[in-house]
């Protein structure tokens, strides 16, 4: 594909990236020329995708699509520069109403939890306790674990690809003193316990595990038995909050272990437990 060549996609990869920028992008921009195609068209596809109800969260793969299409083409030098960076995801898209999705209650995670190998367990109770993205704890070093019952959470490791946090942030999070010293016996068995070596190593060790096949080769095979298949980081990262609103703990000590500002753990995290919903309503009712 030559800079007066139809904007096109030479390779047939099967990746995500490249599917999205087929069936989303393509059709919309298809027609332009490399040297023709600006930020404007992205951000016009965008709006677009938001325009139809398309929810926030699949419009922001869309957008992290192109960001990974439009770096090949610079890689490639059919683009000169990063016309993909900046982009923003639409404010009109469709926000999905996670305080509707489940959580785990202590008792389904404890049966969860004791089925589990050690491995599994710390990543489940750095999610569930401390209230880590799964990206953040599998992209954690040993260094991270910069003082007794402190880690520094300054990466994210998604899909093969480190990265900054979600929030472009480095924040300290508080870990119970059970976790943090699991964690450190934990290093202690690691080929590489150097603070450049990964808590959770794949098999090269080079890198980390994927979170998603942890997922579908450790976790759920011995989760289904039990009926808790269900159970995903998605679902202990929510019940962090909800857990921790629920035993009365500030609720900005959860919203900056979890990195994200208060509206956000109020208003998509948390689930008010039936007893403190009871409460509130029988004080209700109490008034005057």
């Amino acid at each position: 594909m030559g800079s007066p060549a139809p904007f096109q996609i030479q390779r047939q990869r099967s990746s995500e990236a490249e599917y999205l920028f087929r069936r989303s992008i393509l059709s919309e921009i298809g027609e332009l020329r490399c040297r023709d195609l600006k930020a404007e068209h992205l951000r016009s596809v965008l709006r677009k995708l938001a325009g139809t109800g398309l929810s926030y969260e699949s419009v922001s793969k869309v957008r992290f699509a192109m960001g990974d299409m439009v770096k090949r083409m610079v890689a490639e030098e059919y683009l000169t520069n990063n016309i993909a960076a900046g982009l923003k995801t639409p404010k009109t898209a469709r926000r999905s109403d996670r305080s509707r999705l489940r959580r785990v209650t202590l008792a389904e995670y404890l049966r969860a939890w004791t089925v589990l190998d050690e491995r599994e367990r710390l990543a489940f109770d750095l999610v569930t306790f401390c209230g880590l993205r799964e990206s953040e704890a599998y992209g954690l070093k040993n260094g991270d674990l910069f003082q007794q019952g402190a880690i520094r959470v300054q990466r994210s490791w998604y899909k093969g690809d480190i990265n900054k946090t979600k929030t472009d942030e480095i924040r300290e999070v508080g870990v119970a003193s059970e976790i943090f010293e699991r964690l450190v016996a934990w290093i202690a068995t690691l080929p590489e316990r150097s603070p450049e070596g990964w808590v959770f190593p794949g098999e090269q060790i080079v890198t980390p595990l994927l979170p998603g096949n942890v997922l579908r080769r450790c976790i759920h095979p011995r989760l289904e038995p039990l009926g808790l298949g269900w159970i995903n980081f998605a679902v202990l990262r929510r019940s962090h909050s909800t857990l921790h609103e629920a035993r009365g703990t500030n609720p900005k000590i959860i919203a900056d272990q979890q990195g994200h500002g208060l509206g956000v753990h109020h208003d998509k995290y948390v689930d008010s437990s039936v007893a403190r919903k009871q409460q509130r309503r029988c004080g209700q009712i109490s008034k005057p």
